[in-house]
């Protein structure tokens, strides 16, 4: 049985990586792993013996005797690593994209800002930006900007006018199951 390493090459006289060529590894029996290594998942020894023209029982014999099976793995672990190593490294560069763009848009909006004057400002204008500025101050202390869970008391009274006829004809069956629960609350408390 072949000694196998999962050394990484440091210098010239490191042992291979298990996936490349093995020491005393013959081109022939290399050139089989290396088929069956890049087969992915539809790897099968018949297949690689019918690729390359040599019988199952030879392919058999060369898996066992070189250790396909720990050196698919390891191949397996090194595209993977590399695969997440990538994406990673994608996921960092689009982060930096869009601080950077965030950065560019914030300049250019806080200098449109400052050449606003505030006379021609109405309070609508004001109101907007102080919930916007309020809500990008949350967001880049990491808080919550909205509440939307727990249950909200109202308090008070509502009057109803019944004197104009109401057309319930546009409400479903649902809308009007609820409406139903609703008023039943309403007018039994």
């Amino acid at each position: 049985m072949a000694k196998l390493t999962t050394k990484k090459k440091a210098s010239p006289n490191a042992p291979p990586k298990l996936w490349e060529r093995q020491e005393d590894e013959s081109a022939q029996a290399f050139q089989g792993f290396a088929t069956y290594r890049d087969m992915g998942a539809e790897r099968s020894l018949a297949k690689v013996a019918k690729k390359l023209g040599k019988s199952k029982a030879l392919m058999e014999r060369w898996s066992r005797h070189w250790q396909w099976g720990i050196r698919v793995d390891a191949w397996d672990d090194e595209l993977d690593r590399q695969s997440c190593q990538a994406l990673t490294k994608g996921i960092t560069k689009m982060r930096k994209n869009h601080v950077d763009i965030a950065k560019a848009m914030l300049n250019k909006a806080f200098k449109a800002l400052q050449n606003i004057p505030v006379d021609d400002m109405t309070s609508k204008d004001i109101s907007t930006m102080v919930d916007v500025a309020t809500k990008l101050e949350r967001i880049s202390r990491g808080e919550v900007t909205e509440r939307t869970e727990g249950k909200q008391t109202i308090a008070g009274e509502v009057s109803l006018d019944y004197t104009n006829s109401i057309n319930l004809s546009n409400i479903s069956d649902e809308e009007l199951a609820v409406l139903d629960a609703i008023a039943e609350k309403i007018f039994t408390e």
